[in-house]
């Protein structure tokens, strides 16, 4: 047996052996993230995507984030608040259609204004591998997966023995250390650890962070039918980044300092897993969790400020660059259960499953501004005074589901998948809004509304997998999937007023064909999908620049389809593996606001050029080209007239050497950046937050 090059290849097929005769054998590679038990991969019918231990390592990333941004099919966006998953175009709407699990629990928050997706909270020393399905994740993860999955999994039931140690230092004064420990207590009691820490400056002027990441849990075997695995995992860090900088600014300084934002972020969860397996036949898994976060940041800048007439106030008074101080604070608590059972037989198996979550956020903005105001009509008329504005929105989503799945192989060779899930969701809370204005007097308004509602829907699933030699798979798929509303999207604020709207919940239709071989020596994995969301949950802003006087409304406006394909090509030689990956996504609002206009944040595609040698028996280089195709950017200006900005399409190549000095160490040099590229982490059409430039990594790593 002659095992297949583990270099910087993200293939599925970096699982997979060859026979002496040359055939692929795919049973014994598994992924969780499609039923939530282990299945084989060849009876796969999504273009399943899989990033290995070994595939992170040989990138040498800072963070989860930024080992996303070299996948296939992904595309990782920046906002304000923190990065955010995209899969197949969905654009602004990612946090809510796209759901990104940690060992099958999901990280989402369900507040898309200014929530933030925690995968940075997440050590890599920790993870075994990444699982993307870029689509069709409704039937087994419910509301906010019908635009794909990402699940991170960690090393908790590897039953390995090792133990890692890892530092490395990188440009910008940063330094990292890392370790890693499994260990077989017992014959029946597995245990691991995971730390990190991680100090430096950035790219910016005035960037730093610093971060403490532990994960450990217990993995015990009670008896051949018991078993339970308990993890806790904590994450703390202390960050110091700043505002978007305008674009003429940045063309004579890169590296030019934004209005500064300090923040901290800690996180910390449980989880309890109760495998019960009566027999060969039937297995039941329970999961319960819980998890807290809680971000605080503060942004001090200037900026104009209006403020509409209140209480005995004959007129709108307006500030010109006003020293402004923003407050923030997140806090965010979920806990749940998810039960599921699998029952195999001779022609298949069924799983059956019920989950549970509830989800309560709490965030508060407090909003400072002092200085001379002047009435909207009277500009010479100068009035000094202060303005204080507190926003809190309080809410919380209930989720009950049931879903079921069955695979049935109606021959040796053809498989027929069944699906169906069951949701019903409670959501709901209050959001209130303090203004007071001191100045010749006081004024002061208060602003609250309570409202809650209630959900019902249904997702159904229809695929085939035919397995037409050994190594060969054509599969198809259909799925009706759905995103019900998050619980801030219920209520509007129309004429300064808070109101409740009748919102819905989208549904989407998804259809995908694809196929993967292996010909020759090349791995070749080939995809094209077909979306269509109905009932599209819209977001119409008013005031969006001034946040005292922000208006919005959540409408079902548009029908939106998306159409495209993915190609994957994995080439073999004696020393060297080179592969290709293409993706291309065409967005189009065909019916309702801004019809024929293509989706916000979407870049039409994403081309990914890797190579791996293997110079000698130590050394090993490494090679990755990205390039990210053009999208186009929404704005709403002063008038509330929507702006459309093209953005262009951007390159990084990013290299890297490892020496294997002994059987245990190893060292490893890298140069991200290698031609000085320049782009744009976030981009609207004045300001930007930049990319780091090149920079430069050195690392060591023992392994026992």
């Amino acid at each position: 047996m002659r095992k297949l090059k583990l270099l910087t290849v993200y293939s599925i097929i970096t699982m997979c052996t060859f026979s002496q005769d040359g055939a692929i054998k795919l049973e014994d590679s598994v992924i969780v993230s499609t039923t939530g038990f282990e299945t084989p991969l060849f009876s796969e019918n999504k273009n399943v995507t899989v990033l290995f231990k070994e595939q992170i390592d040989n990138g040498n990333y800072k963070n989860v984030e930024d080992v996303l941004r070299d996948a296939p099919n992904i595309i990782v966006q920046d906002t304000y608040f923190g990065p955010r998953v995209d899969i197949r175009g969905n654009g602004e709407k990612s946090i809510s259609k796209v759901k990104v699990l940690l060992d099958g629990i999901a990280l989402n928050p369900i507040e898309d204004a200014m929530g933030t997706l925690p995968i940075n909270t997440i050590s890599l020393n920790s993870i075994e591998k990444i699982e993307i399905i870029p689509s069709g994740g409704t039937v087994l993860n419910g509301s906010g997966s019908s635009g794909g999955v990402v699940n991170i999994i960690t090393k908790t039931s590897l039953k390995k023995e090792f133990l890692v140690f890892e530092g490395g230092v990188k440009s910008y004064d940063f330094r990292d250390i890392g370790l890693s420990l499994g260990q077989n207590l017992s014959e029946d009691i597995y245990g691991n650890f995971n730390y990190s820490y991680l100090k430096g400056n950035g790219y910016r002027d005035g960037d730093s962070q610093e971060s403490n990441n532990f994960n450990g849990g217990i993995d015990y075997t009670l008896d051949e039918k018991n078993r339970l695995k308990f993890q806790i995992g904590y994450f703390d860090e202390n960050r110091d980044y700043s505002t978007g900088v305008d674009k003429k600014e940045l063309e004579k300084d890169r590296k030019a300092m934004g209005f500064p934002i300090i923040s901290t972020f800690k996180r910390e969860s449980y989880v309890l897993d109760y495998e019960y397996k009566l027999n060969d036949s039937l297995t039941i898994l329970n999961t319960f969790y819980y998890n807290s976060s809680k971000r605080d940041f503060t942004e001090n800048s200037l900026m104009d400020y209006e403020i509409p007439k209140l209480g005995s106030m004959p007129f709108d008074i307006l500030g010109k660059d006003l020293p402004v101080s923003m407050h923030g604070f997140f806090k965010e608590e979920g806990k749940g259960a998810k039960v599921r059972g699998k029952y195999t037989y001779e022609k298949g198996e069924t799983i059956l499953g019920y989950d549970y979550n509830y989800t309560k956020l709490l965030r508060t903005s407090e909003i400072q501004a002092n200085g001379y105001f002047f009435p909207k009509l009277m500009p010479n008329f100068k009035i000094k005074g202060d303005v204080r504005v507190d926003l809190r929105n309080d809410i919380f989503k209930e989720t009950n589901a049931l879903y079921g799945i069955n695979k049935y192989n109606i021959t040796d060779r053809l498989e027929l998948i069944l699906g169906a899930r069951y949701e019903h969701s409670r959501f709901g809370g209050k959001r209130i809004n303090e203004t007071e204005i001191l100045s010749m007097n006081r004024i002061y308004e208060y602003k609250e509304l309570e409202s809650q509602e209630k959900s019902d829907n249904y997702a159904f699933e229809l695929g085939t997998n035919y397995r037409y030699s050994d190594s060969g798979t054509i599969y198809t798929g259909y799925e009706r999937g759905f995103t019900s509303p998050l619980p801030g999207q219920i209520t509007d604020k129309i004429d300064m007023k808070y109101v409740p709207n009748n919102l819905k919940s989208e549904t989407s239709d998804n259809f995908e064909i694809g196929a993967r071989d292996i010909i020759g020596e090349t791995f070749v994995n080939f995809s094209l999908f077909l979306t269509f969301t109905h009932d599209e949950i819209m977001l119409i802003q008013k005031n969006s620049y001034n946040p005292a006087i922000k208006e919005w409304q959540y409408k079902n406006l548009n029908e939106v389809r998306k159409f495209g394909g993915e190609l994957y090509l994995e080439q073999y030689f004696e020393k060297l593996t080179t592969y290709q990956s293409v993706s291309y996504v065409h967005t189009e609002i065909t019916e309702g606001l801004y019809s024929g206009e293509e989706l916000p944040m979407v870049p039409k595609g994403k081309i990914i050029l890797g190579m791996g040698y293997e110079l000698n028996d130590r050394a090993t280089i490494n090679a990755n080209f990205n390039l990210i195709g053009s999208y186009m950017v929404k704005e709403y200006d002063r008038d509330n007239i929507p702006v459309n900005t093209q953005i262009n399409s951007y390159n990084y190549t990013d290299i890297m050497m490892t020496y294997k000095i002994t059987e245990l160490f190893s060292i490893s040099f890298g140069i991200n950046n290698l031609f000085n590229q320049k782009y744009n982490y976030e981009e609207m059409s004045t300001i930007s937050v930049p990319a780091p430039g090149i920079n430069y990594f050195l690392s060591g790593k023992v392994q026992i």
